[in-house]
């Protein structure tokens, strides 16, 4: 019988959890799921010396009806000195599109930041194949890339 009880509320218990995920408790729009599920964060470094973080979100994932000729990120960055630019590439090619955005701009609610001392882009890139490597480098040689793979 005691089998039974603690077999019976063991399933009452965790079969209650099993219909719900994570983003259900925050109540995010499907957007904002696909968003954060795709958001990449990373440390741009020279060495062991971290001269900021980068943030990307992949829009041809999220936004695919929208962003589907080229491959658009919507980029923010944060670079400890502030006389450093930064360049992009995407599988080592220049992008055919950088728009730099205000902190307070139109992919504002892919994310929960729009701090006013990060840098915003939207970028675009030719097509590339499964594999996309989006490389940071500041104008000291800092650097970081991030890898997206596309599903197929």
């Amino acid at each position: 019988m005691k089998t039974f009880l603690i077999t019976l509320l063991s399933i009452v218990l965790f079969g209650g959890c099993a219909q719900q995920n994570a983003f259900e408790k925050f109540k995010l729009s499907h957007v904002r799921e696909l968003s954060e599920n795709s958001i990449k964060s990373l440390k741009i470094k020279d060495g062991q010396r971290v001269a900021g973080i980068v943030n990307v979100v992949y829009l041809n994932k999220v936004l695919p009806k929208v962003y589907k000729d080229y491959e658009y990120f919507y980029v923010y960055y944060y670079i400890k000195d502030h006389n450093e630019t930064a360049s992009f590439t995407l599988n080592a090619k220049e992008p055919l599109l950088r728009e730099e955005l205000k902190n307070n701009n139109e992919f504002s609610y892919l994310t929960s930041f729009n701090a006013p001392w990060s840098k915003y882009y939207l970028l675009g890139f030719k097509k590339e194949g499964n594999k996309l490597d989006l490389k940071i480098q500041t104008s000291k040689g800092a650097s970081a890339t991030l890898q997206f793979v596309k599903d197929k």
